[in-house]
């Protein structure tokens, strides 16, 4: 399938007429950005699997990131990849094409091996659309690779925290899901809340998330998305219950602070501290998304999840929105599947900016906007 799913489409269309009235591509250089990074600058018949990775889930990756692909001389793609959180574009570079060249082309047609489609942004080998981001607000840092309009003309910021998964492990360097690139191209610039593995005990990190909240409008944003992955999505809606002056929507995608449930004898536990979560949540304006995935190891009991969320969103007045992705998006880090982004990314979008009315609510299984 050459073109964009039917979403993505449709997200695209809807984005300019609600993103403060304006057009998104009216920013300078964010036309030749975006085309760029779209289906006409990949093979002739590249499919959606291609499209998605490289138009939306690319632009979420932390430098140095590089992205390969190898395609037969008719333009079908056999095989994309690419790498993020790297020591230098050189190394990037490297690993890319040693991970696209891992699998077995060895019957492929001659001219398909791999080949580097962009390291960080610099595509094909040309100069860099733009620098890599290094502002900051607080704690908060400009996500580097996605379209940064600024405060007076974008549409709202979207601030993203990712999981925690112990010490050992840096997601620092985690690319951001597909969906957020979703929202940058509706004028949402995204800043990332990361932070240090050693001091990323909830009780350190929420405290200075919550205060530096009222940072986003005092530097001019006229709206304020708080979103997060796991631990950064539990802390996200923990924030928001703390300052909900200073936010305009939640998005929470497999919230969770209590470790693996299947290794776990705290599943009750779990499951109270969630629904106290929610009934912290005020009533009025603050929207809610929360996403639950089946098969995720670190969700005690997804049915009894969905069902509290259902209930408060049946008393709440603002928009709550729960998506359970139907199969195969599953697992805890569903949402950084391609099917995630190109079924559910528009729920996402309407939720945060589309009128009151028209905004989703309850429970959602299948995609918004078509297929």
């Amino acid at each position: 399938m050459r073109c964009l799913p039917a979403l993505l489409l449709i997200t695209a269309l809807l984005a300019p007429a609600l993103a403060r009235g304006q057009r998104p591509a009216a920013d300078p250089g964010f036309a030749a950005y975006r085309a760029t990074f779209s289906a006409a600058t990949l093979p002739a018949a590249a499919g959606t699997s291609a499209i998605t990775a490289w138009s939306l889930h690319y632009r979420g990756a932390m430098p140095h990131a590089a992205f390969a692909i190898a395609a037969t001389p008719e333009g079908r793609v056999l095989r994309w990849r690419f790498v993020g959180g790297r020591p230098t574009p050189e190394v990037a570079a490297r690993e890319v094409l040693e991970a696209c060249g891992r699998e077995d082309l060895r019957n492929a047609p001659i001219g398909a091996g791999c080949r580097l489609l962009a390291v960080d942004l610099a595509p094909g080998g040309l100069p860099p659309l733009m620098a890599l981001h290094g502002e900051t607000i607080g704690p908060f840092r400009a996500s580097p690779m996605h379209w940064r309009f600024g405060p007076q003309r974008a549409a709202g910021v979207v601030v993203w925290g990712h999981g925690y998964n112990g010490r050992d492990r840096d997601n620092r360097s985690s690319a951001a899901p597909g969906f957020l690139s979703v929202l940058n191209d509706a004028g949402w610039d995204i800043l990332r809340h990361d932070r240090d593995p050693a001091q990323d005990e909830l009780q350190a990190t929420l405290p200075r998330l919550v205060a530096a909240l009222p940072l986003l409008r005092q530097s001019g944003y006229a709206r304020v998305v708080i979103a997060g992955q796991s631990r950064g999505g539990w802390q996200a809606l923990l924030a928001a219950a703390a300052r909900p002056e200073a936010v305009d929507a939640v998005i929470a995608t497999a919230p969770a602070a209590h470790g693996e449930m299947r290794r776990s004898a705290a599943s009750a536990t779990a499951i109270e501290d969630f629904g106290r979560l929610l009934a912290g949540l005020p009533r009025g304006r603050l929207r809610i998304g929360v996403v639950l995935l089946d098969d995720d190891d670190y969700d005690p009991d997804v049915v009894r999840r969905s069902a509290a969320v259902e209930t408060t969103a049946e008393t709440r007045l603002a928009p709550t929105l729960l998506l359970r992705p139907a199969a195969p998006v599953r697992g805890h880090d569903g949402v950084a599947e391609a099917g995630f982004t190109t079924r559910y990314a528009g729920c996402l979008l309407s939720l945060i900016q589309a009128p009151e009315a028209a905004a989703p609510r309850g429970l959602r299984r299948s995609g918004c906007g078509g297929e």
